[in-house]
């Protein structure tokens, strides 16, 4: 049976294609609602924009307004609750005990992935909170307080996750899960709400198959992965011709030798930190002029925020 953090990676996963699809949808029937503040400072690009902060203030949690964003993402928030009830009661074991806990540990050598599930959280969190935010700027009426609303609906609907996991007999509710979500979610409101931080930061999973699990399974496959931070230069007001704009340094993790069959053919463990220079591959193929602005260009960039290319960077650590 698959792990739990398996399942709650497959479920944010199948969301986030749900309420693409939607969100997509209403941009191309030009049906969309969106707060023109947001949009002071460039164009409208529907559902895709790339919301720039105008406003200095940061905007804190007010119950009114979650009400209203709540309100303008009813197939979001749906999608989540139902995917995750389905999902907990046919395959996450959900109700086959009393309620439980469970303490898994971070990053250390005794945990059963070296971090990588609760680095795991982290991403999932942020996802979902990135995902809630453009949801709430396409389609709410007044998006102000976009950010807040989102980090507590992706943190909310993490929670539930978690206390589901507790009437699981297998699994149990795990307070460092808890700690990894919420990072999650604080990184996404940081960088949503510091001006320019969007532009020059970026949290990446990088994938490529180990062969320590079978057939393509980024959720899953712990030691084909790495987390990483990607410092863009591109987002420090070079000049449009200034080579460096296509250069991005990296700081990551990534654990090995945790899986049974690396340990059937007695692979150290290995928990590294790496440093590194890589390509800005959103920049490189989706930022020229004539691209940048199109739909396209848009979506290309959007996607390398939060998806890292293997092979495209030079590190100090080898896997």
């Amino acid at each position: 049976m698959m792990n739990i953090e398996v399942k709650r990676i497959l479920c944010l996963v199948a969301v986030f294609f749900l309420s693409a699809g939607n969100l997509l949808a209403k941009e191309m029937n030009g049906s969309t609602d969106i707060d023109k503040g947001a949009f002071s400072q460039s164009q409208s690009f529907g559902c895709i924009q790339q919301y720039p902060v105008t406003d200095p203030r940061w905007q804190g949690f007010e119950v009114s307004q979650f009400k209203q964003h709540l309100s303008a993402t009813p197939f979001e928030t749906a999608g989540v609750a139902v995917s995750t009830l389905a999902l907990g009661l046919m395959d996450w074991d959900w109700g086959s005990s009393s309620f439980g806990t469970s303490s898994e540990g971070f990053f250390g050598d005794d945990t059963a992935n070296g971090g990588m599930d609760k680095l795991g959280h982290v991403y999932g969190a942020y996802l979902l909170s990135e995902l809630f935010t453009d949801a709430i700027h396409c389609k709410a009426a007044n998006s102000v307080g976009a950010e807040a609303s989102a980090v507590t609906l992706a943190w909310l609907s993490m929670l539930f996750v978690e206390l589901g996991d507790g009437y699981s007999e297998k699994h149990g509710f795990a307070w460092e899960d808890i700690v990894a979500n919420t990072a999650g979610v604080g990184l996404s409101y940081l960088r949503r709400n510091i001006p320019g931080l969007r532009e020059k930061l970026d949290f990446r999973l990088e994938y490529l198959p180990s062969g320590n699990r079978s057939g393509f399974k980024p959720h899953s496959d712990y030691s084909g992965q790495k987390y990483l931070l990607a410092l863009k230069l591109s987002g420090f007001d070079l000049s449009p011709r200034n080579p460096l704009n296509y250069l991005e340094l990296h700081g990551g993790y990534f654990a090995r030798g945790f899986t049974l069959k690396e340990q059937e053919k007695n692979e150290p463990l290995r928990r590294e930190l790496y440093f590194g220079v890589g390509l800005n591959i959103g920049e490189l193929f989706f930022g020229r002029a004539g691209i940048r602005e199109t739909t396209g260009g848009r979506l290309g960039r959007k996607f390398f925020e939060y998806v890292q290319i293997p092979h495209t960077y030079v590190t100090n650590e080898d896997d």
